[in-house]
């Protein structure tokens, strides 16, 4: 019998499971997404307005949701294992007229959150969740969103439905995510990725790499690797419960479609297990700034 080939593997793998490997992608990563994702922040906001406030963020990078949240009046916690994507995010804070809500951002790592006091609302958003290379950490995770969760609260966690076949398709292939103009450099950007997949443990390894070009001369390149595990509906909801969580609702999508078949987000509505289902709120509760955290 034919010996399989040995499978490429990425120089990510030896990395410990707590690396903040996004400090690598600080860089670009406004520039990746600032533009191309904006149909979140809308519904991240109505979110904050069911739970109330304050906001407990997960994964808040450089501060985009932030944002949204503070200058429309919610005190937000924003947690972020990579020191330079929180450099990112006080120095866009720093451009803007100080907000009505009050943020702190603290670096940490969600699976091992060490912040004080209670929230009404908790966001993961934009699938940092996946970052979250083991059930271990998931587990650990969430029972920190469990602690941290006041009574009668919303944690809202943000997943990609996972296409092995697509991932398969393209495994091992550089793709083009994009070419576009920098207009502050007047530079061109083209931004390549490719893909292996654990398919056994359900990680992916994605190598990125950034060319800049000026005049049809290259002038720099960067490069960065990122791992994320992959994770499927019953799956999450298993991990949920044993974290004390129940899931209220779930979403594909951040217009308020329904999960099926074509949906390419999976969004958990979680409370804490013991609680009622919490009520759908039209407005804020009691302001936008909501209940203060204590404890």
């Amino acid at each position: 019998m034919t010996p399989r080939p040995k499978r490429e593997t990425s120089p990510a793998v030896s990395l410990p499971l707590d690396h903040p490997e996004f400090d690598a992608i600080a860089k670009w990563y406004d520039f990746d997404y600032e533009r191309r994702v904006k149909t979140d922040l809308p519904f991240y906001f109505l979110c904050a307005v069911e739970g109330g406030g304050p906001v407990l963020e997960l994964g808040a990078g450089t501060g985009r949701v932030t944002q949204i949240l503070a200058q429309r009046g919610f005190d937000v916690v924003a947690v972020d294992l990579s020191e330079e994507m929180l450099a990112r995010a006080r120095e866009r804070f720093a451009r803007l007229t100080p907000p009505p809500g009050k943020v702190r951002f603290v670096r940490g790592d969600m699976a091992d959150l060490r912040v004080r006091g209670r929230f009404h609302t908790i966001l993961v958003p934009f699938r940092s969740f996946h970052h979250l290379l083991t059930a271990d950490r998931q587990l650990a995770a969430l029972r920190g969103i469990r602690k941290r969760l006041a009574p009668g609260g919303l944690a809202v966690v943000d997943l990609f439905k996972a296409d092995l076949t697509y991932f398969g398709a393209i495994e091992g292939k550089t793709k083009i995510s994009y070419e576009r103009r920098r207009r502050e450099t007047k530079t061109k950007v083209v931004q390549r990725f490719r893909l292996l997949c654990d398919f056994p443990r359900q990680i992916g390894y994605i190598e990125y790499i950034w060319d800049e070009y000026k005049g049809g001369r290259k002038i720099g390149s960067d490069r960065a690797h990122m791992r994320w595990r992959w994770i499927h509906r019953y799956e999450f909801e298993h991990l949920a419960a044993r974290a004390g969580l129940r899931v209220v609702r779930t979403l594909g999508g951040f217009d308020g479609r329904p999960f099926d078949a074509d949906a390419e987000e999976m969004i958990f509505f979680l409370a804490r297990d013991e609680e009622p289902t919490p009520r759908r709120a039209t407005k804020p509760k009691r302001g936008a700034r909501g209940r203060r955290s204590s404890g």
